[in-house]
């Protein structure tokens, strides 16, 4: 591809120098390929790149430095190199229209003439899939589901029935939607389970990782709201409400009938508890873990077992370390013996 075949796919660049050379591949700055093109938004890196053999920098101004490889001046460089990661690298030729021959299709579904339906893919009854959506190999999809546009359904995923997933929604392999809630009562000792009988809806423009696993709802619906992206490895149980464009980050587990408002961030490994409600834009770090009915404040970033606000935990944690020469100094100011430090 050649620098001026790159351009077409941008408005309103500047560049500066040829045009015409050819370019190999798109390289990191710390990883440089002769005859690649380079996105830097670091001036650091930008005298390295221009003695590397990159033949095309893209900078946010041009460099200090006289070179003879062309330029590329950008406003926003990372913008610019998210784009290339789409028009560089292709991804696999997907046969629109191709529904497999192993694939078993019950006669009481729709499936999109313009779908992609994979080797080994199972749909039950009165179920639809819409529009340029891809449904890879050995997908299971239960009955009365309804699956949208433009949506991507990686190998081996289970969607249960009654499940609704609208448009632009993209499932990675092995995630299992609207299996049962962990829902039990005690009888005579014994625990009884309590049937499921709701579904899950996961809105427009959501992304699930590998391994999600989000339970149907008791009645009702278990719902994804739009724009929301989930991590690997996320649990979501019964009755959850996950609000609009929420970040939710790999090995979250979140009880059943909990709330979570918009724009919300869910860091790696926390845990919360069930019937929880969380306002919007709520930051919780990472490993922390929310309490049973907690009701947390829109704005808030919080941290730790049981979660506190975030510049009040650190400060608990610093003084937590001090204690041992806290214990020291009143021993040594009151002349006592505590009795703690026989245990330390």
């Amino acid at each position: 591809m050649k620098i001026k075949d790159i351009m077409k796919h941008f408005n309103h660049l500047s560049v500066r120098g040829d045009d015409n050379k050819e370019i190999s591949t798109l390289s990191s700055p710390d990883d440089i390929e002769e005859g690649s093109i380079v996105c830097i938004d670091n001036y650091k890196y930008v005298e390295d790149a221009l003695e590397s053999k990159a033949a095309c920098l893209v900078l946010k101004e041009k460099p200090k430095t006289s070179t003879d490889k062309t330029i590329i001046i950008v406003e926003n460089v990372k913008e610019t190199f998210y784009k290339l990661l789409e028009i560089m690298f292709e991804n696999n030729v997907i046969e629109y229209g191709t529904i497999r021959s192993s694939a078993k299709i019950e006669k009481s579904s729709n499936v999109s003439k313009t779908a992609f339906i994979g080797e080994y893919v199972v749909i039950g009854k009165n179920s639809s899939v819409g529009e340029n959506t891809v449904i890879d190999s050995a997908v299971i999809i239960g009955n009365n589901v309804v699956i949208g546009d433009n949506c991507h359904i990686y190998a081996n995923v289970v969607i249960h029935d009654s499940t609704v997933i609208k448009n632009n929604v993209i499932i990675a392999s092995n995630s299992v939607i609207g299996t049962d809630g962990f829902g039990y009562h005690v009888v005579n000792g014994t625990h009884k389970k309590i049937p499921q009988r709701g579904n899950v809806v996961i809105e427009d423009h959501c992304e699930l990782g590998a391994s999600v696993m989000i339970d149907r709802a008791t009645l009702g619906s278990t719902i994804i709201r739009k724009g929301s992206k989930i991590d690997n490895l996320v649990h979501i149980a019964h009755n959850c409400d996950i609000g609009a464009n929420a970040i939710i980050v790999a090995q979250t587990g979140i009880a059943g009938s909990t709330t979570l408002g918009s724009h919300c961030v869910l860091a790696g490994q926390v845990g919360v508890a069930d019937h929880v409600t969380i306002g919007d834009q709520v930051i919780i770090a990472a490993q922390s873990g929310i309490m049973p009915n907690a009701k947390i404040e829109s704005n808030k970033i919080l941290f730790g077992s049981p979660a506190q606000d975030l510049n009040r935990e650190k400060l608990s944690i610093i003084a937590y370390k001090k204690l041992p020469e806290l214990i020291e100094l009143v021993e040594e100011k009151f002349a006592i013996k505590i009795k703690a430090k026989k245990n330390i």
